[in-house]
């Protein structure tokens, strides 16, 4: 079972993601935000400025205490400014809370923010802040004019909704499911990277420069990322960008397959991903399937002690799982010819093995009338450019687990 309290934290940060998102698509062209500045959000924006501080509790009820903090940390930066009349940038404070949203009366008068916001007890000793910085009355009143409080901001569910509406306006061509595979995480991803920077000046982005970064059409899936959406999703995003197809037959291509399966090798489960890697990845045998139609995926697999692959092939052929690992006779050497011959009706392979990274190369470079492809589904690190043919594209797909496979041919 899933700690709540963590589930929750993490929910609480992409909620402050999406504001932030959300921000930069309402704003002018010119604008620009810091991420985790002053506040959760500093908006440069002209009139629009503001440093926004956002609070998501779905499961909690709103009480003064959950925003005071947050009300005494902006009274503070305003009193450090030397409290100035003319201040461009506002305060705004909103939230979304299960319930209470009715103990908070709107507008603000001066004594429920002295007494409900300004005012807290530490050791048995209150504490007036507005009083210990010496505010006047006009001073205080004019941060008053600049606080805007929300406690009934959208919920996690429809802010994510408002922002799909914005980017479809925004990106040309754009549809809800772009939104949903590609734009969206780009642009948590933008603004995640910002938000770890140590330095200040390194977590500001103008509105230009965020649209720049996540109009792309390219799958980008951090650790957040993975936090957020899940494994099921990342999954369905993989099989969506590479192998999904204009019909429902399976394209003929020659596949090959780098997986990762160090310190991760079970017989059983090895063996179940190679017979279905065969069966999705393989053309579908009929009466007269033409000989040119006939086609099955390469798999090289790393980090399988050599034992454990014979153990792996002797299983697959007592299953009945035709394949061909490129040696024609025992104590021959390695061929490349005699791996990427094409199956025959007598002879359906289903999976052929590539030995190991060195094979690679001339076994891509042997394969004719098909389009070949790598994906290298790796944990830690993907395969050395040495081992890469220059001309073949090579897909680095980072997976959490040696069976991964199975996941994108699921999704």
């Amino acid at each position: 079972m899933k700690d709540r309290s963590a589930t929750a934290t993490i929910k609480g940060y992409f909620y402050q993601f999406d504001q932030t998102i959300v921000r930069l698509l309402e704003a002018s062209k010119q604008a620009s935000v810091t991420v985790e500045g002053i506040e959760d959000i500093d908006l440069d924006d002209g009139d629009q400025s503001a440093f926004v501080q956002c609070k998501y509790y779905e499961g909690t009820e709103y009480n003064h205490s959950v925003i005071k903090d947050s009300v005494i940390h902006m009274l503070r930066h305003y009193h450090k400014a030397g409290c100035p009349s003319r201040q461009t940038f506002r305060y705004r404070l909103f939230g979304h809370y299960k319930g209470g949203q009715h103990k908070l009366t709107l507008p603000l008068t001066a004594a429920f923010l002295k007494e409900n916001l300004l005012t807290y007890t530490h050791e048995k000793i209150e504490h007036k802040v507005h009083e210990e910085l010496s505010i006047t009355p006009a001073q205080l009143a004019d941060f008053q004019a600049l606080l805007d409080i929300d406690p009934n901001a959208l919920s996690y569910e429809d802010q994510q909704k408002k922002i799909t509406r914005l980017l479809i306006a925004e990106i040309q061509g754009c549809s809800a499911a772009d939104v949903e595979i590609f734009y969206y995480p780009n642009a948590i991803n933008v603004i995640q990277a910002l938000a770890v920077e140590a330095d200040e000046t390194k977590r500001k982005i103008a509105r230009s420069g965020f649209l720049t970064a996540v109009n792309r059409k390219e799958i980008i899936f951090s650790l957040w990322l993975q936090q957020k959406f899940g494994n099921d999703y990342y999954a369905k995003l993989i099989r969506r960008k590479f192998f999904k197809s204009p019909t429902p037959k399976m394209q003929k291509a020659s596949r090959i397959f780098v997986i990762d399966i160090t310190g991760e090798y079970e017989l059983h489960k090895a063996t179940t991903m190679l017979v279905k890697i065969g069966e999705f990845f393989s053309h579908k045998e009929h009466g007269r399937t033409p000989q040119q139609d006939r086609f099955c995926p390469y798999v090289l697999l790393r980090g399988v002690a050599p034992r454990d692959l014979i153990e792996l092939k002797a299983n697959l052929l007592k299953q009945g799982v035709k394949f061909s690992d490129g040696y024609p006779f025992h104590g021959a050497d390695f061929s490349a010819a005699t791996l990427v011959a094409d199956s025959t009706k007598e002879n359906l392979y289903r999976v052929k093995f590539i030995p190991s990274p060195d094979e690679l190369a001339k076994t891509a470079s042997a394969i004719t009338g098909s389009v070949v492809a790598i994906y290298d589904l790796f944990k830690v690190a993907p395969l050395e450019n040495a081992y890469l043919p220059k001309s073949i594209a090579h897909h680095e797909i980072k997976s959490g687990n040696s069976y991964f496979i199975q996941e994108i041919m699921q999704a």
